[in-house]
């Protein structure tokens, strides 16, 4: 799914491509991802998008009569920035054209994603998971202190802690996996046995990790967007190839319903579990 560094740069993109343009156009496809209680086309045509937001996992729109368009991409959902004669893909839940001659498209094969229209004035409250998330991820301002201490409070294990959106906002399966690889630690490692030193190298390699992430999407995403850049992974997805610090080779193994990757050696068990 998108995690904090995709939705960071795709923020940025957007925001440069057609930020401050009028909606000239709003064709619908598939609708099943639309969570409107007013006709989405009506509301958008003619409107001007005056700022785009990052939380989370989410996108924001905001248009210049104080309506919003709130987007989750969950599992599968991309945005496209394509001119407007480009032919439509399958499972596009909605495309904008603006008045600079750009299409800003949303589409999602999987339909998990959700897309959200509130009217002005409508509170945050109405977009389930929203208004509860906690930090940013990636602007994390807290103290070394003040992490351990939020931290040490979940008493929660370390890869659902990370991916625990009240306490971090932004951080899915895959980048938990590569956090927890940077930091040498195993992801069902409980917090509460941490000491100093692991907590700080937890702390960095969140920060190492999304910084270096977002940078690397910046400079491999494509104009057009359309595709989550995963090139960079150093355990996620590379089961069987070798650990790029040791050579051990990556396991993939379950995490409750998810997958999760790690090195055997690199990221020991806690005492008394095999993986």
């Amino acid at each position: 799914m998108p995690e904090w560094p995709d939705l960071h740069v795709l923020r940025s993109r957007i925001a440069k491509a057609v930020g401050g343009q009028r909606v000239t156009k709003v064709r619908l496809g598939d609708p099943l991802v639309l969570r409107a209680t007013k006709p989405f086309d009506q509301a958008l045509q003619g409107r001007t998008l005056t700022d785009v937001a990052h939380r989370g996992r989410f996108l924001v729109f905001g248009f210049d009569d104080g309506s919003r368009v709130v987007i989750n991409p969950m599992l599968s959902g991309l945005f496209d920035l394509l001119p407007p004669e480009t032919k439509i893909r399958a499972k596009t839940a909605f495309a904008l054209t603006f008045d600079n001659g750009m299409d800003l498209r949303y589409r999602d094969d999987t339909r998990m994603g959700k897309v959200y229209l509130l009217g002005p004035g409508q509170s945050d409250a109405d977009v389930p998971q929203y208004s509860s998330q906690g930090e940013e991820a990636g602007a994390l301002g807290w103290s070394a202190d003040e992490f351990a201490k939020r931290a040490k409070a979940t008493r929660r294990e370390l890869r659902n802690l990370l991916m625990d959106d009240e306490f971090l906002a932004g951080i899915g399966n895959a980048y938990a996996d590569e956090i927890l690889w940077t930091a040498k630690l195993h992801p069902k490692r409980r917090v509460a046995t941490l000491d100093e030193g692991e907590m700080d190298r937890l702390r960095g390699a969140l920060h190492a990790t999304l910084e270096r992430a977002a940078e690397i999407v910046e400079s491999q995403l494509p104009a057009t967007l359309g595709t989550k850049v995963r090139t960079h992974m150093n355990v996620r997805g590379r089961a069987g190839e070798p650990c790029p610090r040791c050579g051990t080779k990556i396991i993939r193994t379950r995490h409750g319903l998810d997958e999760m990757y790690l090195c055997p050696r690199c990221q020991p068990p806690p005492k008394g579990q095999i993986r």
